[in-house]
């Protein structure tokens, strides 16, 4: 398992101090009582015991670290990393393209760097957000990343309706660097095509929840920067303040306890969003939905 830890992290290029750090993690729970518990979720994920569940994994993960001292996000991610093995299986076995098995993998690393930066640690404090990576039914398609659900909303756009309960694919945005509209694009399409038995129209359906489609970016930045010209490939049918702040974080590498104070100003992001806050503006979310056929975006 050690050996599978350090040839997934080199190849995914994490940084060697994050190698040698997870590695040092790993040999120090081999050593503990504990150790047997997490290899036994572990084999029951490359089973395919049915009876393996991701939150129960996770809470043991936490009982571990509460035990042995070792870090609950480093262990998280050994989990998760360790799982990757029989993942890249599963892949093969339902015929999906391994471009897409390794794109989905590339999230852990993302993740990994955001919990060095918000946490200084290792490892990763959102690793709930794995499980669907996993059972396979969320996706990395190139830039962006794709769930298939019931939708939960109604939206209709030049007479094509997406009602309760239709199939609507939603849309994540890893933090992977900046965006580039075509790069979107080509995910969208990527997506439509995947995903296309779930719309016998034709029309692809998307929905897509996040900071990057807060309205308010329209004062704060720039035209040609690459969140508003993402932001347009939607239409924005609903936004959401947020004086709490919650999504801070994924722009300063620090949460929010309604204070700035020691926040960067490195980029233009943080300095755009240090004024609004100054000027007393909260950041906001914004729910945008995307009808998509034949490779175009439905005007």
């Amino acid at each position: 398992m050690k050996a599978h830890i350090k040839s997934f992290c080199t190849e995914y290029d994490y940084p060697e101090e994050a190698i040698q750090s997870l590695l040092a993690d790993f040999d120090a729970l081999k050593k503990t009582e504990c150790y047997p518990l997490f290899r036994a979720y572990v084999d029951l994920y490359e089973a395919d015991d049915v009876s393996f569940d991701h939150a129960a994994a996770l809470r043991a993960m936490r009982k571990i670290s509460e035990i042995t001292g070792i870090n609950r996000y480093a262990l998280d991610l050994l989990l998760y990393i360790c799982l990757a093995r029989h993942c890249r299986e599963l892949y093969d076995e339902a015929g999906i393209p391994v471009r897409i098995y390794h794109d989905s993998m590339k999230d852990l690393k993302w993740k990994l760097m955001e919990c060095k930066k918000v946490h200084g640690v290792w490892g990763s404090f959102v690793a709930s957000w794995f499980p669907r990576f996993f059972d396979l039914s969320r996706f990395a398609l190139g830039r962006l990343q794709f769930e298939d659900d019931p939708s939960v909303e109604c939206y209709e756009k030049n007479g094509i309706k997406l009602n309760y309960g239709d199939w609507v694919i939603g849309i994540h945005i890893p933090s992977a660097g900046k965006l580039n509209i075509d790069d979107c694009m080509d995910s969208l399409r990527q997506a439509s095509e995947f995903f296309a038995d779930r719309f016998p129209d034709g029309v692809a359906k998307f929905r897509c929840h996040s900071w990057l489609l807060a309205g308010n970016h329209k004062d704060y930045l720039a035209p040609e920067t690459g969140i508003r010209k993402f932001a347009e490939l939607f239409d924005v049918v609903k936004v959401t303040p947020h004086p709490e702040g919650y999504d801070l974080w994924r722009i300063f590498g620090k949460e929010y306890s309604g204070s700035t104070e020691g926040f960067p100003a490195e980029t233009s992001l943080q300095r755009a969003y240090l004024k609004m806050l100054a000027d007393g503006n909260a950041p906001e979310t914004g729910l945008g939905f995307i009808f998509m056929k034949d490779g175009e975006i439905i005007r």
